[in-house]
């Protein structure tokens, strides 16, 4: 039998209770907008996308069969919408690692900066230099990656997630974790200190290709609530080799914005979203 935290709350919200409908979004928005910023980089899509989830989860409640946790049926509901939407114009296109390694050489420099004194700046530099790597992973390696090695599901839960055998699971997670841990282990400085790709490097370049305003924009929220001071910069550590899926799961998430949850507030209140019951 499933042990289930979240069941309280899901019978509440089959029975109607607004208020508990509300409480599951509180609860999930910063989950889905986790994974939707991984998987697609960009912060405003990655919001779009938690806000369709999230009404996919809610309209579809009814139909949730119990044969899992709330949470990883949850997590099928937004990895199916991520896999399968429709690229947005602005999004970028999958990057590959050769791609990759030689704009890193092109623009691996020093700049007259400390990285130690720049900490919001270097926190956004390895949220959004870490979040792009991912794109080097086709679709479902890349699914199988953030499930597996930065949330932290097992392979019954990732293999259900995804609709897949479990030894599929596990084989593209592994191939999947060998191509993070070979690139980034030869390229990034919080992999591996001795490598020369420092975060203080990418500052200059991130900032006039306008590939980090979006994040900074995010980041200003946090900041400005109070909740930055909670966030801790990643630096690399002298003669030490951090594992790839270390430096994903202790760099911060950036956090969603409110105005999603209010919509979603707004369209429970108006009874423009209901739970679809079969």
């Amino acid at each position: 039998m499933i042990t289930d935290p979240h069941k309280q709350l899901l019978d509440e919200c089959l029975s109607g209770n607004s208020k508990a409908l509300e409480d599951l979004i509180k609860i999930f928005q910063p989950k889905i907008f986790s994974l939707s910023l991984k998987f697609l980089w960009e912060p405003e899509d990655a919001s779009d996308a938690t806000q369709e989830i999230l009404i996919k989860v809610i309209t579809h409640l009814g139909t949730f069969r119990k044969e899992a946790k709330l949470s990883t049926w949850i997590y099928r509901v937004a990895t199916n919408h991520l896999i399968n939407a429709k690229k947005k114009k602005n999004n970028l296109n999958q990057l590959r690692f050769r791609q990759v390694e030689k704009q890193l050489s092109i623009h691996n420099h020093n700049q007259d900066s400390d990285s130690s004194k720049l900490p919001f700046l270097v926190y956004n530099i390895q949220m959004a230099c870490t979040n792009a790597m991912l794109l080097c992973l086709s679709k479902n390696y890349r699914i199988a990656y953030i499930l597996g090695e930065v949330f932290g599901v097992s392979s019954e839960e990732g293999s259900w997630i995804l609709d897949i055998g479990n030894d599929l699971y596990r084989k593209r997670l592994s191939r999947a974790r060998l191509q993070m841990d070979e690139f980034l282990g030869k390229q990034c400085s919080l992999s591996n200190s001795t490598n020369p790709c420092k975060c203080n490097n990418r500052i200059r370049y991130m900032e006039k290709k306008g590939k980090i305003q979006t994040y900074l924009e995010y980041s200003k929220i946090m900041e400005s609530s109070g909740k930055w001071k909670d966030t801790t910069v990643l630096y690399p550590e002298i003669k030490k080799i951090r594992k790839v899926a270390e430096i994903y799961r202790n760099i911060p998430d950036l956090e969603p914005k409110d105005e999603t949850l209010l919509k979603i507030q707004n369209l429970l209140t108006k009874g423009s979203l209901q739970i679809l019951r079969e």
